[in-house]
């Protein structure tokens, strides 16, 4: 390693070294379970890893911990470890004490300073039941790199993963790691040429500083993706360069560290190819003029707190059925609507706006158990002909609470698929029809002052006095962003500034 690493050294090449922390033939102890990552209760697992970092500390400047410092171990060791804790609870705890003695002191030892980074993979909301603790793992490295891979949508293999996936893991991760995400780092797997160079340009847009790109193999596989990424190098830089420091605003997404996704599992990923400027955010959104409250957000036990106080200055807020359901009576009371004792899931094949009826093709996720008493409903969605209110709106003193009924994945929804982390179906919302996207987001971008209109698959990114609008349809499409109304190539950006 200290031979290959002068060679590129003296090549203009900087090496760092890193490891994929899963089991060899004679490294670690395989987990029991599925998924093929270790059982890092295992003495060797520790030893072994931990000897990796003693060994090369002393070589590399840093040392990166890619995909897969993680668990799914269910061995009768882990059992008994985990005691009264949830699997999730147990993983987390686990992993975040190993990284000291099994990382930071072999490094130590070395007795120079090499830096450790930590790279989270993109399947933000499956984290907390894994063992990835992003603030907690973040204050003992020093750079965080995020995995801003996605896969094509329409196929299974990897699931079925929105484009915006990857930025929407950036900036949640951006917003706990205390300034220290800096890298994205993606792939070609289960990707045409223009789903890896979309990969780039979410990346840059989220404001990675560098991108990684896995792996060598694959680019002297000659993928066809490497060359038109290479073709659009100028146009990173200019959109890097439109993004570097400038502050974001948009729909502040309420995800605390450590929540359950049940029922909107990803919902971020796909209220973004909406056309929804989605800023995802690990603490409470208090500053926020719009925020969104999807089921994750009642990890935070005084949520309705400060949801009180932070309507009486006037704030926009928006939740789902899930969300309501979560946090009880007090989260029905304010927004109006009965969400049911537990989720009851549908399709919608129709809306009903005023007196239109708009056929939805492909079906709309919703939960069919919800009824409005105390709001004005303002679209209703069709199920077996009968109404369920889809969009109602409430006033609340100073502000408003807005319901958005719609479903993404529970974990029952893994079951049968042979996927557990990834989105496992194809959902009807990314492909809503542009009225209903329209009304949407009129409905909740007019408090930013903000007028978008397009198709769905269009995307909105919202930057003090700037804004951005991409286009991930491989065919042109008319948007109306503000006054300026245009055509948009397929496959391109616009930046108003």
């Amino acid at each position: 390693m200290r031979e290959l690493h002068v060679f590129f050294a003296t090549n203009g090449i900087h090496c760092s070294g890193g490891i994929a922390t899963v089991p060899g033939g004679t490294f670690g102890t395989p987990q029991k379970s599925g998924l093929g990552w270790l059982n890092w209760e295992s003495r060797k697992t520790q030893l072994d890893v931990a000897g990796f970092f003693t060994e090369n500390a002393p070589v590399f400047d840093e040392l990166i911990v890619d995909d897969f410092y993680c668990t799914g171990d269910t061995s009768p060791e882990s059992e008994q470890a985990k005691g009264a804790r949830s699997w999730g609870v147990y993983r987390r705890d686990l992993l975040v004490g190993l990284i000291k003695p099994m990382m930071r002191k072999p490094m130590q030892s070395a007795g120079r300073h090499t830096r450790l980074i930590i790279k989270f993979p993109q399947w933000y909301d499956r984290f907390q039941l894994f063992g990835y603790d992003p603030p907690r793992m973040s204050a003992q490295c020093e750079q965080v790199w995020v995995g801003t891979e996605v896969r094509d949508p329409n196929t299974q293999r990897m699931g079925f993963v929105q484009p915006t996936e990857g930025y929407m893991n950036f900036r949640w991760l951006s917003s706990q790691g205390g300034g220290k995400a800096r890298g994205a780092w993606f792939d070609h797997i289960e990707c045409s040429a223009q789903q890896f160079v979309d990969q780039a340009y979410q990346s840059v847009l989220a404001g990675a500083e560098e991108l990684t790109l896995f792996r060598l193999g694959d680019l002297l596989d000659g993928h066809s993706g490497d060359a038109m990424l290479a073709s659009r190098m100028p146009d990173l830089m200019t959109l890097a360069e439109h993004v570097r420091g400038k502050p974001r605003r948009g729909l502040a997404y309420y995800k605390p560290p450590g929540s359950e996704g049940e029922e909107n599992l990803y919902l971020a990923d796909y209220l973004g190819m909406i056309g929804l400027p989605v800023l995802p955010q690990a603490g409470y959104p208090d500053y926020a003029t719009v925020a969104f409250f999807p089921v994750q957000a009642a990890a935070d036990k005084t949520l309705v707190d400060k949801m009180r106080r932070h309507l009486k200055r006037g704030a926009i807020l928006v939740v789902t059925p899930a969300l309501v359901r979560a946090v009880g009576e007090k989260a029905a009371a304010l927004s109006g609507i009965d969400a049911g004792p537990k989720s009851l899931p549908a399709s919608a094949r129709a809306v009903r706006i005023a007196s239109e009826t708009l056929t939805l093709e492909p079906a709309l996720e919703i939960d069919a158990d919800v009824e409005a008493h105390h709001c004005e409903v303002r679209v209703s969605a069709l199920v077996a002909a009968q109404p369920v209110p889809l969009l109602t709106r409430k006033i609340v003193g100073q502000g408003e609470v807005w319901v958005l009924n719609v479903r993404t994945f529970s974990a029952q929804d893994f079951q049968g698929t042979g996927e557990r982390l990834l989105a496992p179906r194809k959902l009807g919302l990314p492909r809503i029809p542009q009225a209903l996207a329209d009304l949407i987001r009129a409905s909740l971008l007019t408090p930013l002052g903000e007028v978008f209109r397009a198709p769905s698959g269009v995307e909105l990114v919202l930057f003090e006095k700037a804004s951005f609008v991409y286009n991930f349809h491989n065919e042109p499409v008319c948007i109306q962003l503000g006054n300026d109304s245009r055509e948009l190539p397929a496959n391109a950006w616009f930046w108003r500034q």
